[in-house]
């Protein structure tokens, strides 16, 4: 049993474990949360997912001595979830989005330190940060949906309906600056939420390449040093 937990904890904590996130994220983003409803069953695809996410970072997290973090975020959402189907509480679903926000901002912390590590750059550690990535939109759309659910007022016209869907293709569209215009932010709050996620999606890709291309030139000098001084 120890020897299988050591295995896991191994994939999870390599390069390799970063497709293994790539496809669960994508299949998260662009094909759960677009077709998921109000309804019970979607509700519950939706947390479910977000552990199968978070069960790919966990061996990490108790690694790091963060075991009472890895408590926390599998516990308070799925307990928020319960509450909002039993009591049908819109600030539920604020404080589930919050644990969630919570966790993706922790996550995409991981896979920055372990993206950015002295090494060779290969095509796993691109995959961690297209991750970051994809992690930042889907934090956004919360903020975005809590920011909508517990605001004093509605901050955002064109809204199909108050479904997370609807913010998750609004922060999309905001990070990959498309712009197409049918949802609008009202509120100077969510005004300058969706600049700031305009301007993550310009910066990030330009530092990160940049930065990778770096630790590569980096990484060939160090490897072509010892051999000229022969």
């Amino acid at each position: 049993m120890r020897q299988s937990y050591t295995r896991i904890q191994a994939f999870f904590t390599g390069d390799r474990s970063f497709t293994f996130l790539l496809i669960i994220l994508s299949v998260y983003i662009f094909g759960v949360i677009p077709l998921l409803g109000d309804d019970l069953p979607g509700k519950i695809a939706f947390l479910l997912f977000y552990y199968v996410l978070l069960a790919s970072s966990i061996p990490f997290l108790l690694k790091r001595n963060q075991k009472m973090v890895a408590v926390v975020l599998v516990a308070i959402p799925l307990l928020f979830l319960v509450l909002e189907v039993s009591f049908h509480a819109i600030w539920f679903q604020g404080l589930t989005d919050v644990f969630i926000i919570l966790y993706c901002a922790l996550l995409g912390y991981i896979i920055l330190i372990k993206t950015f590590a002295q090494g060779r750059i290969n095509y796993k550690r691109v995959q961690g940060a297209i991750v970051v990535y994809l992690l930042a939109s889907l934090a956004f759309s919360l903020i975005y949906h809590s920011m909508y659910l517990l605001g004093p007022a509605k901050a955002f016209s064109g809204l199909v309906g108050s479904h997370r869907k609807e913010f998750l293709y609004f922060s999309l569209c905001t990070l990959t600056t498309d712009g197409y215009g049918d949802i609008i932010p009202v509120t100077s709050l969510a005004r300058s939420f969706s600049n700031l996620e305009a301007l993550i999606g310009q910066l990030y890709p330009a530092i990160l390449i940049a930065r990778l291309v770096s630790l590569e030139f980096y990484y060939k000098k160090e490897v072509a040093e010892p051999k000229n001084t022969l």
